[in-house]
């Protein structure tokens, strides 16, 4: 009873609900800490939220998820209010190019609730899902990840008093924060081509669009820093069937600045254009 009457008193009571999925993480926890978690396949890296909404205190660590948050829980306590967290995942899903899903207003909350309903025969139940739908045809960019690595995600950081908020994956919001950058650019022009490169922590996807159409997406996950060959084999086909004077869009954060440069060199030789700003992986994940 104290409690609520507390709430009433200092406005907490009238504050976003911080498990709502439907607004954006400032929303949520405006004028509160909070904490940005970016997990790949040996490394887990932080940001964090201060009350003023502006990003803070940072760090990396190698190892594995489990073993790190022993280590850093503590001072990953300390870097929220109650406990919240974004985490970005980015070790052992894929990306694909679909045709023909279904599009509703409540997309979102089926793909929580019932993603059969929306995937049909493409339905995994070992998978979770998010969907980004091309505006102008019927084709969508689809992330599948492990069931099996979110449920150990939450049960990780639960153990360490940590409440994950949100669950994503960084590249596929970098997918589509770049997309959505490159359509404002292009604004009023005819639907163009345009081939997009991402790469986060070591995972990387290309998608090629060819006069308004995505054509192909290739994708591969948990790559690591030592996967750049591997890298550029993905990339190679789709920049190979780019007709001459296809613009090149490369995109990329991450703590393994030699994998970026190394690709990027790479890229350059096509004419590249490097979209990649600074802290960006933390903006997308944590300002949406």
């Amino acid at each position: 009873m104290w409690d609520d009457i507390k709430s009433v008193l200092t406005f907490a009571a009238f504050r976003p609900d911080a498990d709502d999925p439907e607004l954006a993480w400032p929303k949520r926890f405006e004028g509160r800490k909070s904490l940005l978690l970016n997990v790949s396949r040996s490394q887990v890296s932080w940001r964090s939220f201060n009350r003023r909404g502006k990003l803070d205190g940072a760090g990396t660590h190698d190892g594995d998820l489990a073993d790190v948050a022993s280590q850093r829980g503590e001072e990953w306590r300390g870097l929220t209010e109650g406990g919240w967290c974004v985490v970005s995942l980015n070790n052992r899903f894929i990306i694909s190019l679909e045709n023909g899903l279904m599009r509703a207003d409540n997309l979102n909350h089926l793909l929580r609730t019932n993603p059969r309903s929306v995937l049909g025969p493409k339905y995994d139940r070992g998978k979770r899902y998010a969907l980004y739908h091309h505006t102008d045809t019927t084709a969508s960019m689809l992330l599948a990840c492990e069931d099996s690595m979110v449920k150990v995600t939450e049960d990780v950081l639960r153990g360490i008093g940590l409440k994950p908020g949100r669950i994503c994956c960084g590249l596929f919001a970098m997918m589509e924060y770049s997309i959505r950058s490159i359509a404002e650019s292009s604004r009023g022009q005819a639907p163009g081509s345009y081939l997009l490169i991402a790469a986060c922590e070591g995972s990387i996807a290309a998608l090629a669009q060819q006069d308004g159409q995505w054509r192909d997406l290739r994708c591969r996950s948990g790559l690591g820093a030592e996967g750049v060959e591997t890298a550029l084999q993905i990339v190679s086909p789709l920049v190979a069937k780019a007709p001459p004077g296809t613009p090149v869009f490369f995109i990329s954060d991450g703590q393994d600045a030699a994998f970026r440069a190394t690709l990027m060199e790479q890229l350059e030789r096509v004419g590249a254009r490097d979209l990649t700003q600074e802290d960006l992986l933390w903006k997308v994940i944590g300002e949406h």
